[in-house]
């Protein structure tokens, strides 16, 4: 019974065991190996036979030391091992050249944070992954859950919001494939970014955005950028997010319009 490898973190080299006259020996079965197998594919032969040719090349690749000793992982930060090794199935001693790549590659790419991954086998003994984590950039609240997204608007499967509770909340419909264009622009001026909780996509068109105190800032359609640039100055010379407001509307061009916060008769709030 072969054992499940175990994830390999740090490169080692595969064991050398004899000389490089063995290796271009190693080398030779490889190819010849190959072709075989390539052959027994597309040839008249039947089902149960070619398995069987297949299942023998195998064998003698593997004996001439042509097996699988190490993983060499490259790019994960946030995919859970666990789930990688389960994916990969990939075990100690397996002849090397019967692990199919593309069905590796088809798998692992599957895996929520992987946005993307390259697979390769370095013979005599060595099957290279490199992943291209997603990012997550916001997380999407829909029916008061939250998931993580990326760059894109995908929601990464399988990630967990509330070891990111310092991104950005994103709600409204539609608003996932457009929230990197809008917190773009609200990074172009940092204090005010800092002050965001959440930003809400309204009638597919525009933005509200959410600051920590409660105050809402509502953006136009047309030119938020420069709506946005507007407030951080205003906010520069008058700390006007610091007032008792409701709502700054930016919504008309050249013009601010404020609404004070009312406090609710018999409960003390505010609307």
């Amino acid at each position: 019974m072969r054992r499940l490898i175990g994830w390999i973190k740090t490169e080692r080299q595969p064991r050398s065991t004899s000389p490089r006259i063995s290796l271009l020996k190693r080398a030779k079965i490889a190819v010849i190996s190959l072709l075989l197998i390539a052959a027994a594919s597309t040839i008249g032969v039947a089902m149960m036979d070619q398995e069987r040719l297949k299942h023998d090349l195998l064998k003698l690749t593997a004996d001439a030391g042509l097996t699988l000793e190490v993983v060499q992982l490259h790019g994960r930060a946030h995919t859970p091992r666990e789930t990688l090794l389960k994916v990969a199935n990939l075990k100690i001693g397996d002849p090397i050249l019967g692990i199919n790549l593309r069905e590796l590659h088809s798998k692992i790419n599957k895996i929520g944070w992987v946005e993307d991954i390259a697979v390769e086998r370095r013979l005599p003994s060595i099957i290279r992954i490199s992943l291209r984590e997603r990012i997550p950039i916001a997380m999407l609240q829909n029916d008061g859950k939250h998931k993580l997204i990326d760059r894109s608007g995908a929601i990464i499967d399988g990630a967990d919001p509330s070891q990111f509770t310092h991104l950005t909340v994103v709600a409204g419909k539609n608003a996932a494939p457009h929230a990197a264009a809008i917190l773009s622009i609200l990074k172009t001026e940092p204090e005010l970014f800092s002050e965001i909780w959440a930003v809400s996509y309204k009638s597919q068109r525009r933005w509200d955005v959410h600051l920590k105190n409660g105050m809402v800032v509502r953006l136009p359609e047309i030119d938020p950028v420069s709506a946005w640039s507007r407030l951080a100055m205003i906010e520069r010379k008058r700390s006007i997010t610091s007032r008792d407001l409701a709502v700054i509307d930016l919504r008309v061009p050249n013009q601010l319009v404020v609404e004070p916060n009312i406090p609710v008769r018999g409960k003390g709030s505010k609307t």
